[in-house]
C-alpha cells in the first residue's frame, strides 16, 4: 500500500521551524481520508513526508503562515522550567554526599540520616552493643563509642544543613534568573542546574 497526500490546507510554521498543516491521504483503506493534522519536517524519512516538505517550501500549497506564539506560551514555559528546577532541587536534596570528620570521609544525606537515627538513639540510651562500629565512605569499619557516634551524627547533620542551604540558594537563584527572561524560547533554552 502506497500512501499519498491528495490535498493540503492551512500550513503554518511551528516554533521549531517545522510546518503544521491539514492533509487528506489516499492509500489508506482504499479511500481518501478526512482532513488529518500532519507535521512536515525536513528530517522525515517517509516518501510522502519528504515530498510534502518540499512541496510546502516551494509554495505549491500557498504561503505558509508564520508561527504565532500563544498568549500563554511564556507562562507555560516558565511553569515548565519551575517544575524542572523543583525536580532538580528534590533530586539534589535526596542525593548522597561525603564530608570530612576526624580525618575520614563519611557519607551524609537523607538515607544516611535515616540509618544513623536508630544507632544514635541507642547511643543516647546507653545501649550500643560492645564492639559497635560505623562504616565510612571508603567502606572501612570504624569502631565507635557512643560519644563518637553522636559527634559523627552531629557533624553529618551540620554538613547536610550546609549542603541543603547551598541547594536552596542555587534553586532560588535559578528561579530569579528565570524571572528575568521574557520570551518562551529564552525560558525553554535555560539550562537547569548550570551555574549562570
Amino acid at each position: 500500500m502506497i500512501i499519498a497526500i491528495s490535498a493540503v490546507k492551512d500550513p503554518v510554521y511551528t516554533r521549531q521551524g517545522c510546518i503544521n498543516c491539514l492533509v487528506k491521504l489516499t492509500g489508506v483503506d482504499e479511500e481518501e481520508t478526512d482532513w488529518l493534522p500532519f507535521t512536515a519536517t525536513p528530517t522525515d524519512e517517509a516518501p510522502h513526508g519528504k515530498e510534502l516538505w518540499q512541496a510546502l517550501n516551494s509554495g505549491q500549497y500557498g504561503q505558509i503562515a508564520p508561527y504565532t506564539q500563544p498568549e500563554d506560551a511564556v507562562e507555560k514555559a516558565r511553569q515548565q522550567k519551575i517544575n524542572e528546577i523543583n525536580a532538580w532541587r528534590n533530586a539534589m536534596e535526596a542525593a548522597n554526599y561525603t564530608f570530612e570528620h576526624n580525618g575520614r570521609k563519611w557519607d551524609y544525606g537523607k538515607q544516611t540520616q535515616a540509618r544513623l537515627e536508630p544507632s544514635v538513639a541507642a547511643a543516647k540510651a546507653g545501649i550500643l552493643p560492645e564492639g559497635f562500629f560505623w562504616t565510612d565512605a571508603e567502606n572501612n569499619d570504624v569502631p565507635m563509642t557512643a560519644g563518637e557516634l553522636m559527634a559523627l551524627s552531629e557533624a553529618a547533620e551540620k554538613a547536610m544543613f550546609t549542603k541543603g542551604m547551598e541547594i536552596h540558594v542555587r534553586q532560588r537563584n535559578m528561579k530569579k534568573a528565570l524571572e528575568a527572561l521574557n520570551s518562551a524560547d529564552e525560558i525553554l533554552a535555560y539550562k537547569v542546574g548550570q551555574e549562570s
